[in-house]
């Protein structure tokens, strides 16, 4: 898997460019048909299905599957859901009161803020810039 941030069009000129690199090799990547549909979750919003672009490296030949920048990896919620919660637990607040005030299971925001702090001071090396994007509704 592999974080990208820029609009649809932007990703697509990219990717056909050869101007995204493989995270295993280094390797262009090229487009390689869709994954599969995914339901996100956004807090206030109806759940959006949303199906990811695919990529394959041409030197290693593995497949990557690109996300949108507000979505998370293994995740059901979107990252602004997620930042939100951090945002709390960061002010303060325990994981029982950020999920009572979102609205969500606490095992669910408890899990957030584990992952949060095993990864505090790390950078993810999946993470590229193409340009900035956020999700449309």
């Amino acid at each position: 898997m592999r974080v990208v941030t820029g609009t649809t069009s932007a990703l697509e000129e990219s990717l056909r460019a050869g101007l995204l690199a493989c995270p295993a090799c280094r390797g262009a990547l090229r487009p390689w048909g869709m994954a599969r549909e995914r339901v996100v979750r956004l807090r206030g919003i109806a759940d959006r299905k949303v199906r990811p672009r695919r990529a394959r490296c041409s030197s290693c030949r593995r497949t990557h599957v690109l996300l949108p920048d507000w979505m998370r990896l293994r995740r059901a919620y979107a990252a602004p859901v997620i930042r939100e919660a951090v945002a709390a637990h960061i002010r303060g607040n325990g994981y029982r009161r950020i999920a009572l005030s979102l609205g969500l299971p606490e095992t669910t925001v408890r899990d957030w803020l584990r992952d949060f702090r095993r990864r505090r001071n790390t950078s993810p090396p999946h993470v590229t810039t193409v340009s900035s994007s956020s999700p449309r509704h």
